[in-house]
């Protein structure tokens, strides 16, 4: 059975990582956060972008720790 991950709206992915949501659609655009889910038309008039929370987890550990030089 596939595990189901919570949706999260850019909002709400901005504040859990302290970053305004343009960082988060910059990130995307550089290939360095994970894509969004479109639901809806992806005309960007009649869509919504979505993370999935598992996704999100699974960048945020793969991160460097500790102060980088």
């Amino acid at each position: 059975m596939k595990s189901r991950s919570k949706l999260l709206k850019v909002g709400e992915v901005s504040e859990w990582l302290n970053v305004s949501r343009s960082t988060i659609y910059k990130w995307v655009h550089e290939g360095e956060f994970p894509e969004p889910v479109v639901l809806g038309q992806d005309d960007g008039k009649r869509s919504a972008s979505r993370w999935k929370e598992d996704e999100v987890v699974d960048w945020l550990e793969s991160r460097p720790r500790g102060v980088q030089e």
